[in-house]
C-alpha cells in the first residue's frame, strides 16, 4: 500500500472548503463542521480570516499578505503560520487545493 504524500504548498496555490463541511465565524474564531463524519475543529481568529480568504478563492501568497498586514506581524512568521495552519486543514479534509 502507498503512502500518501501531501505536495509542498506554493504561494500559487488555491484551496477551497471541502464539499461536505461548513463553518461560521464568530467573534470568537471558526468552527468547522465536516458532515462526513460529525466532527468539528475550532480555530482562533487568525484561522477565521484564513478561511474567510479561502472561501474568497485568495492564493496563498495573497492569504500570506493579507494576514502580515492586518495584524502586523513579520511576513515570514505569517508565511510559516499560515503553510502549516493550511497543511492541517488540507491533511483533515477541511479544505482541497483547487489550483494549479
Amino acid at each position: 500500500m502507498r503512502k500518501k504524500t501531501t505536495r509542498t504548498i506554493e504561494a500559487t496555490d488555491i484551496f477551497q472548503p471541502s464539499r461536505k463541511i461548513t463553518f461560521n465565524v464568530d467573534d470568537d474564531g471558526v468552527t468547522v463542521f465536516d458532515a462526513r463524519g460529525g466532527a468539528y475543529w475550532r480555530g482562533n481568529a487568525t484561522a477565521a480570516d484564513v478561511m474567510a480568504a479561502i472561501e474568497q478563492k485568495l492564493d496563498v501568497g495573497d492569504v500570506v499578505d493579507k494576514i502580515s498586514e492586518s495584524y502586523g506581524v513579520d511576513h515570514h512568521r505569517v508565511r510559516q503560520d499560515v503553510h502549516a495552519l493550511i497543511g492541517e486543514l488540507q491533511k483533515s479534509g477541511i479544505i482541497r487545493r483547487v489550483s494549479p
